[in-house]
C-alpha cells in the first residue's frame, strides 16, 4: 500500500536502541539471544534498511528507472529493423473510444468508494462523492504521496463522514481494488492460448495456466473473508505504526464491492484492447479481449506494488510489454513498448480530465490548509 505507507514514520530511535542493547548483551557474554531479542534485532535491521532506503530514495529511483530504460532500450535496439519497416496505420476512432473507456473507469472509482461508505453507515450523494474523490486525486501529484488521502478524509468529514470511517473505507477500497485486478487476471488465464507462454525459454502449456487460474481464484476470494482480510490489513497497518481497523462489512458486501471493481477493470481493459487494436491492428476476438483485460489489470497491480517509482512508472510498462508479447497479442516487443507507454499517457490523461471537471464544476470543495492537513494526519496516527 504505497499510497498509505507515508502516513507514519517508523520509530527508528527505539529500534536502534533495541539493536544496540542486544549487541552489548552479546559482547558482554550474556546468554544466547531469546526469540524476543532476535525479533528486536531483526526489527533494528529492518529499521536501518528502511532508513537507508528513505535517505537514498531519489538515488534508488534513478537507478531503478535507468535499469528499466536500459532493458527497454535493449529491446528496441534488437527490434529496430522490425520497427523501421512497420506500417503504422492508426485507427483514430478506436483510439478515442479506448480513451473514453479509460475516462469511464476513472469516474467509476467514486461510485465504488461511495458504495463502501454506504455499507459502513455513512452516506454521500453522488455529486459530492465525485467532487471529493476526484478533487483529492489532484493532491496526489504533490510530493509526499499521502496528502490526497488526508484531503479526501477531511472533505468527507465535512459531509458527515467520521475520520476513522473515511480512512477505513480507503483501506478497504485499496484492498478490494488490488484483489479485483488479480482476480480478473486469474480468470483471464483460462483464455491464454497454448503458446511458448510466459517466457521465450520455458514452455507453459495452456493446461498449466488454466490450473493456475483455478487455484488463484478461490484463494483470492478466500482472502476477502472479513476476518481474514481484517487480519491481513491490520498486520500491514501494524507494520506502518497505524491503529488497527475493524471491518464491519459482511462477506457478501465485500464480494459485491470487489465485483464492482472487476466491472471497472472490464471497462478499462476493453479500452486498453481498443487502444491495442488501434495501434497494432489485432483481430476482433473475445479471447484476445479477455487477454487484454487481464494484462491491463495485473499491470496496474504490478505498478502499484512497485513503490520505488512514482505510480509504478516503468514497472507497469514492463509487465504489460512482457505479457503482451508472451500472449502473442502483439507481434513484437517494440510494438508492445509503444502500446504500454501510450496506455500510460492515456490513463494519466483520463485522470486529469476527470480531475479538471471536478475542480471546474460549481461547488467543488476548497483545498484544505496545510495546518488542517497536518492536524488530520496526527489524529489518524
Amino acid at each position: 500500500m504505497n499510497e498509505l505507507t507515508e502516513l507514519n514514520e517508523r520509530d527508528d530511535d527505539k529500534a536502534d536502541k533495541a539493536d544496540k542493547a542486544l549487541t552489548q548483551s552479546s559482547v558482554s557474554g550474556s546468554p544466547p539471544a531469546t526469540d524476543a531479542q532476535n525479533t528486536g534485532r531483526s526489527k533494528g535491521v529492518m529499521a536501518q534498511a528502511m532508513g537507508l532506503l528513505k535517505r537514498y530514495k531519489l538515488v534508488v529511483r534513478i537507478v531503478v528507472l535507468a535499469l528499466i530504460a536500459g532493458f527497454l532500450g535493449a529491446g528496441v535496439w534488437r527490434s529496430w529493423s522490425t520497427l523501421s519497416h512497420y506500417q503504422w496505420d492508426m485507427q483514430w476512432g478506436l483510439f478515442l473510444a479506448g480513451f473514453a473507456l479509460l475516462v469511464a473507469q476513472e469516474l467509476s472509482y467514486a461510485f465504488i468508494w461511495r458504495g463502501i461508505l454506504l455499507r459502513m453507515g455513512s452516506r454521500l450523494d453522488v455529486v459530492s462523492s465525485q467532487r471529493i474523490y476526484l478533487g483529492a486525486e489532484f493532491v496526489r501529484y504533490i510530493p509526499g504521496n499521502v496528502w490526497h488521502v488526508i484531503t479526501r478524509v477531511l472533505w468527507a468529514e465535512q459531509r458527515g463522514v467520521p475520520k476513522p470511517v473515511g480512512f477505513a473505507s480507503m483501506v478497504i477500497e485499496l484492498a478490494t481494488k488490488i484483489t479485483s485486478a488479480a482476480l480478473v487476471f486469474a480468470i483471464s488465464l483460462f483464455f491464454w492460448p497454448n503458446v511458448g507462454a510466459l517466457t521465450s525459454r520455458i514452455d507453459i502449456p495452456h493446461s498449466a495456466l488454466v490450473t493456475a487460474g483455478a487455484v488463484l481464484v478461490p484463494l483470492l476470494l478466500l482472502g476477502l473473508y472479513p476476518r481474514l482480510l481484517e487480519a491481513i490489513l491490520n498486520f500491514g497497518l501494524k507494520k506502518l505504526g497505524r491503529e488497527p481497523i475493524k471491518i464491519t462489512l459482511r462477506y457478501l458486501d465485500i464480494l459485491l464491492v470487489t465485483l464492482f471493481w472487476m466491472v471497472s477493470w472490464l471497462v478499462a481493459g476493453a479500452g486498453f484492447y481498443l487502444i491495442v487494436d488501434s495501434i497494432a491492428g489485432v483481430a476482433l476476438s473475445p479471447v484476445l479481449l479477455a487477454l487484454a483485460i487481464g494484462i491491463y489489470s495485473i499491470g496496474w497491480d504490478v505498478g502499484f506494488m512497485a513503490f520505488v517509482t512514482p505510480s509504478g512508472l516503468g514497472f507497469r510498462e514492463v509487465a504489460i510489454i512482457f505479457l503482451l508479447t508472451a500472449s502473442t497479442l502483439v507481434p513484437n516487443v517494440i510494438i508492445a513498448t509503444v502500446i504500454a507507454f501510450v496506455a500510460r499517457l492515456l490513463a494519466t490523461g483520463a485522470e486529469l480530465v476527470c480531475i479538471s471537471i471536478a475542480y471546474l464544476i460549481p461547488g467543488a470543495p476548497k483545498q484544505p490548509q496545510t495546518e488542517s492537513l497536518q492536524r488530520a494526519q496526527a489524529e489518524l496516527r
